[in-house]
Order: C-alpha cells, then sequence, then structure tokens
C-alpha cells in the first residue's frame, strides 16, 4: 500500500497546536503510582501527600558544644561572681546532638567558661532550654513533608529522611517510545554503508526525554514502509504512554507518518506555521498521543521541547520550568517569511554597554549550531524580520554565566582555533571560545557591528603584499583595535591521495579535465585564490567549479577526499587531517583583530596570556604547516 503525497492538510498556528495536543491529554488517565527508595527519588513527582511517621529529633539534644547543666544551679554566674560546678555530677560535657542527660535542661557552650580537672566555672547564667533542641524541632510527627505533585529537590529528599521516610510514593515515568524512520538509517553501532546515515537523532531526543522526567525507549530505524511503519506505531502504543516519530511527517512521497496516524486514529494537526519545524503531525492513536517529528535533526529538537516537554509536565502534573531570558540587540537586519513563527539560534556577545544577539546559521540541519548556541530568539508570525538596532528578548539555553565567560570569534576558519578553543576549556575557571566561520571579510564586517570580541583573518593585498592591515583601515577606520597574529600557515594545492591527474602548478587548474572546489566570496583563500589567478592570467571561467563554494577548509577536503573534486585551495592542516596531498604554494599570516574596548575583559587577557604559551605552540604545530614564530604580538594597533 503506498498513500499519495500528501500536502499539509492545513498549516496551523503553533500555540493552537499545542492547544489541541494538551486539551486532548487532559483526559488521559493519571500515571501509576510505584513506590522508590527516598535517596533514589531525586526529580521524581509525588503520587501522594507524605507525613511524617516520627518526629525528628525524638529525644533532647545539645545544640552547642559544652557541658549539661541543672540550669537553677547558674542563675547567679557571671563574669563578676562565677559559678563552680562539679563534673560529671552537676554538669556533664555534651557535644553538638549528643542526647541531653537526664535531670539536665540547658547547655552551656565551652566559650561560657573554664574547664579545671573536676570542675568547671560557668561565667554567664543559663536558662531552661538554652542551645537545648526540642523533640519534633525539625519535624513533628503527623506533618504534611510534601503535597502530592510535588518535584522533589533534594532539599525535599532531606526533610523526608530526617523523619525517617525511607521510600515516597512517586508517578511512574511516563514511557515514551521513540521510532525513528528511514529506509537510509542504521543504529550508531552499526557501519553505515555508502548512501546510509547514522541515526543519532533518536539519542539525541532520549536524552532530552530523560532530562524532562520521561522514560525513552528508542527503537531501530523503521523502513520507509507503510505496513513496517503501521505495525511499529501499533505495537508502541499497546505499552507507551506517549509515541514520537522522527522523520516521515513531511510531504515527501515516502513521507507516510500523517497518512498512517490517520488511517489508525486521528490527525489532529499536520503542518504548523513555524520554521524550524513545519512538518510536524499531531494524533491520537488508541487513546495513546501520536507526534511526528521533522526528520531534520534542528527540526526535530525544537519541535519535540515545543510540544513534547509541555506534555510531558502535564502527564506528571507538574509545571514547565519558566527559561531564563536576557535582552540583547541585534546589530545587522534579520529578514523572516510573514506569517510564519520563526524560531533562531544566536550567540550572545558581551559588549562594554550590552549583549548582542548574533544570529547562527538557520538550516534545519545545522546541529554544529544547534550545540553551540547560547539561546533562541523567536520572531513572530506578525513580523517580517527584524530591523537593525531592534532590542530582541533571548531565551537562553546556558547558564547565564556562561555568555560571560565565552568569547565569540567571527571570521575565517582555522584548523589551529580548534587548539586555542580546546586550551580555552581548560583555564580556571574554564573560557568557552566559539568560533563562527563566516570568511575574514565578514568576519571584519561583524566585528565593527559588534558581532564578536575578535575577528580572524588572512587577507591580501595584492598591491602591498601585507595581510589585514590595509583592508582594516579601509573599512574599520574608526575602530580603536589591535591585530594578534595567530599563525602563520602554509597555502596550497589538496589533491587526491596519490595526485591521479598529476596536478603540480595553479595553471593546472584550467585544465578541462581537472575539478575545482572553491571556497565562498569574502573568504580570504578566494581573495588568494583570485590574485593567484590574475598572476597567471586565467580568467575564473576557466576552472570547472569555480562556482561550487564550501565554508570551511575541512569542507572542502572532504569534497576532494570523497571524490567530488579534484582539487582545491586550502591549508596544508586540511590536507593532513583527511589524508590528501598537499602541493605547497605560498604561506600566509593569519591575525586576530581584537577591539580595544574588550582588551580589560579577563577573558580576553586570559586569551591572550593563552596565546603566548609554549603547549599551545606546540599542539598548533603538530596540526602540519604552521608557524608560531609571532604567535600572541601585536602586529598592528590602530
Amino acid at each position: 500500500m503506498t498513500p499519495d503525497r500528501r500536502i499539509y492538510l492545513k498549516m496551523t498556528d503553533p500555540d493552537q497546536a499545542l492547544g489541541l495536543l494538551l486539551d486532548r491529554a487532559a483526559h488521559l488517565p493519571e500515571l501509576p503510582t510505584e513506590m522508590l527508595p527516598t535517596a533514589a527519588a531525586l526529580g521524581r513527582v509525588t503520587a501522594a501527600a507524605v507525613y511524617a511517621p516520627t518526629s525528628s529529633p525524638t529525644f533532647l539534644a545539645a545544640a552547642m558544644d559544652g557541658y549539661a547543666v541543672e540550669s537553677h544551679l547558674t542563675f547567679t554566674a557571671s563574669e563578676a561572681e562565677p559559678v563552680t560546678l562539679a563534673v560529671p555530677d552537676e554538669a556533664e560535657a555534651v557535644d553538638t546532638g549528643d542526647a541531653l542527660p537526664v535531670g539536665k535542661d540547658a547547655v552551656c557552650k565551652i566559650e561560657d567558661l573554664d574547664e579545671q580537672p573536676g570542675t568547671i566555672t560557668v561565667l554567664a547564667a543559663a536558662w531552661p532550654g538554652q542551645h537545648v533542641r526540642l523533640v519534633g524541632e525539625e519535624v513533628t510527627a503527623g506533618e504534611l513533608l510534601v503535597t502530592s505533585g510535588q518535584q522533589l529537590s533534594p532539599r525535599h529528599l532531606g526533610l523526608l529522611l530526617a523523619a525517617q521516610v525511607g521510600s515516597v510514593p512517586v508517578r511512574r515515568k511516563p514511557v515514551v517510545t521513540l521510532i525513528p524512520t528511514g529506509t537510509e538509517c542504521v543504529p550508531l553501532e552499526q557501519e553505515p554503508a555508502e548512501s546510509q546515515l547514522v541515526e543519532y537523532n533518536g539519542p539525541m531526543l532520549a536524552a532530552a526525554l530523560t532530562q524532562w522526567g520521561a522514560q525513552p525507549r528508542l527503537l531501530p530505524p523503521v523502513l520507509d514502509d507503510v505496513e513496517a511503519l503501521s505495525a511499529a506505531i501499533s505495537r508502541a502504543t499497546e505499552d507507551s504512554d506517549l509515541v514520537v516519530l522522527i522523520a516521515g511527517s513531511s510531504a515527501g512521497r515516502e513521507d507516510f507518518v500523517p497518512h498512517i496516524i490517520a488511517e489508525l486514529g486521528e490527525l489532529l494537526v499536520h503542518g504548523v506555521q513555524m520554521m524550524p519545524g513545519k512538518p510536524l503531525a499531531l494524533g491520537w492513536v488508541a487513546d495513546r498521543p501520536i507526534v511526528g517529528l521533522p526528520g531534520y535533526c534542528v527540526a526535530a529538537w525544537t519541535c519535540l521541547r515545543r510540544y513534547v516537554r509541555p506534555l510531558i509536565h502535564q502527564m506528571l502534573g507538574v509545571s514547565a520550568p519558566q527559561p531564563t531570558r536576557v535582552r540583547a540587540r541585534l546589530r545587522r537586519k534579520l529578514p523572516s517569511s510573514g506569517g510564519i513563527e520563526e524560531v533562531i539560534r544566536v550567540a550572545l556577545c558581551d559588549g562594554p554597554d550590552q549583549l548582542t544577539a548574533v544570529p547562527l546559521p538557520r538550516g534545519s540541519a545545522a546541529i554544529t549550531s544547534l550545540a553551540t548556541a547560547h539561546g533562541l530568539l523567536t520572531i513572530e508570525q506578525a513580523h517580517e524580520g527584524l530591523d537593525a538596532g531592534t532590542e530582541v528578548e533571548v531565551e537562553l539555553l546556558v547558564a547565564p554565566e556562561q555568555i560571560a565567560s565565552s568569547i565569540v570569534a567571527v571570521g575565517s576558519h582555522d584548523l589551529a582555533l580548534a587548539a586555542v578553543v580546546e586550551r580555552m576549556a581548560q583555564c580556571k575557571p574554564p573560557l568557552h571560545l566559539l568560533g563562527l566561520s563566516t570568511g575574514s571579510t565578514e568576519g571584519l564586517a561583524a566585528l565593527g557591528r559588534g558581532e564578536g570580541h575578535m575577528a580572524g583573518s588572512h587577507l591580501l593585498d595584492p598591491e602591498s603584499q601585507e595581510y589585514n592591515v590595509s583592508y582594516i583601515q579601509r573599512w574599520l577606520p574608526d575602530l580603536p583595535l589591535i591585530l594578534v597574529n595567530l599563525t602563520f600557515r602554509e597555502v596550497g594545492l589538496l589533491l587526491r591521495q596519490g595526485n591521479p591527474k598529476g596536478i603540480q602548478t595553479i595553471n593546472d587548474l584550467a585544465r578541462e579535465d581537472v575539478s575545482f572546489i572553491n571556497r565562498q566570496p569574502g573568504s580570504g583563500t578566494r581573495v588568494l585564490l583570485d590574485f593567484l589567478l590574475a598572476q597567471h592570467n586565467i580568467p575564473a571561467t576557466a576552472l570547472n567549479g569555480y562556482e561550487r563554494e564550501a565554508p570551511t577548509h575541512t569542507m572542502v577536503a572532504e569534497a576532494i577526499r570523497q571524490g567530488s573534486a579534484d582539487v582545491g585551495l586550502g591549508i596544508r592542516a586540511a590536507a593532513q587531517a583527511f589524508g590528501l596531498d598537499f602541493v605547497p604554494i605560498t604561506e600566509e599570516r593569519y591575525d586576530l583583530a581584537i577591539p580595544k574596548a574588550y582588551l580589560d575583559l579577563p577573558k580576553i587577557l586570559t586569551f591572550q596570556k593563552a596565546l603566548q604559551e609554549p603547549r599551545l605552540h606546540t599542539a598548533v604545530a603538530q596540526l602540519g604547516g604552521y608557524s608560531t614564530r609571532n604567535t600572541g604580538e601585536i602586529v598592528y594597533e590602530q
């Protein structure tokens, strides 16, 4: 059975879609109760009220280190007229927490007396009950300790254990069955064949479900087959509280999930006015909620967070935690399609005056931008983008203190930065270096807008043969900054292993049998290539693949290793990392431009100090093709 391609039934407002799901789920029966040892119940939700079976403490106890006494014997004591008591008849030594000896009703703390062999001298009167903990002072028998529906924190566990509650009734975790779909997907433990992908959405989403208090059950990927998917969904509804399908909910020829939900039960929603996440499907099968997520990782995570997290909390009977939000400012126009709510990953750059929101790559498959983002910025449906200078609200994905310890580095891609990132992570406390590969030209532009703490650049001036300075003087004349050298690096031709086409010089790039892969406009490597082509009188149109672009050296190297290109211009370190041949052409200088406004920040001071460390220089040199002869030196000041 192969259903016809089904375009979205009706694009639903994101909030309305969530409301439909939660309203329907409100009629589900409560989750069953299970008993757990109290010490193992952190984060669980109580299924019933818990009362104290006993008091704590169960005896009169000393609250101070000192001597237990009969208080009336000390009523006349003062520093001028001290009272001497016999030990142990009239006074008995006690430590904090000891049971009060019979007949004694007060404790004189050690600081208020003098000790002698067989006696103590009391310098201050004691009153009945002084420094004595009463029975039930912490907890009284019969007292309500926690209500039902309480998510247990470490503080709650302490209270329960103080009252000798050894086990607590808690709601069973919602069982969520995750069903990855896709004929091309294989589990992580299986070596993928050609045209196959490792299925990593499932483990990522299972980890999120665990964090939210659910019990995920991840199944192996199911083929894009109607019968197989129908059977998997039917089996899952028998012993799950919620079924989540990964991929197969869009409008492709093998996106069967919406059709199957409609056949087995009821399809509530197919398509929401949200990006990423438009292909979401919501439904009901065998009295169980069914969620069909998009296949792209960022869209799947966004939808799980938006729709499944509140559903889990509703099932558990607890309120969803409110996210931390901060105010930040956009420094450039951020376009968006009207009528669609768009959720954008952002980095946050703390400047002298205010946080700046730096939009990250928006693709639904851009897992790196999801992993490194500081927060999420939402553009409402009513807006067709946001103007530069707009103050926005950002929902944090990290602790607020991580922003203060993060350095945002924009600009050119370089493998040596990975060594710097690792060194920053080893600092005490650790620093986070977030590298955004935008190319040298865009990096300097972003620095001028305040979208980074530093910008990596290796732009060659063809006239002066100098790197970076002339571009900074021309494009950022009013920005006080320093230019710090990171490294010198070898640049040349990256070639397939063994160089099967015998490529040796720039002139070979114009051969008809040679396929080339380029870097993006504005990158320093692209500027260098155009300079080299002009030197050899080779028009750009002569290169088979000049218009084919990759944003990083490693993506160029990967394309060559996979055989989709014969050659590209790049750094030796990329060739070495990917097992490629390399023909050296020149050495270039890679610098970091740092505005002076940031130089007093402790994290920037730490960064500059780290650039001087010999162990960092050694780590960079091991990458291949790098020289650290001027690393950390200021080569220009503006």
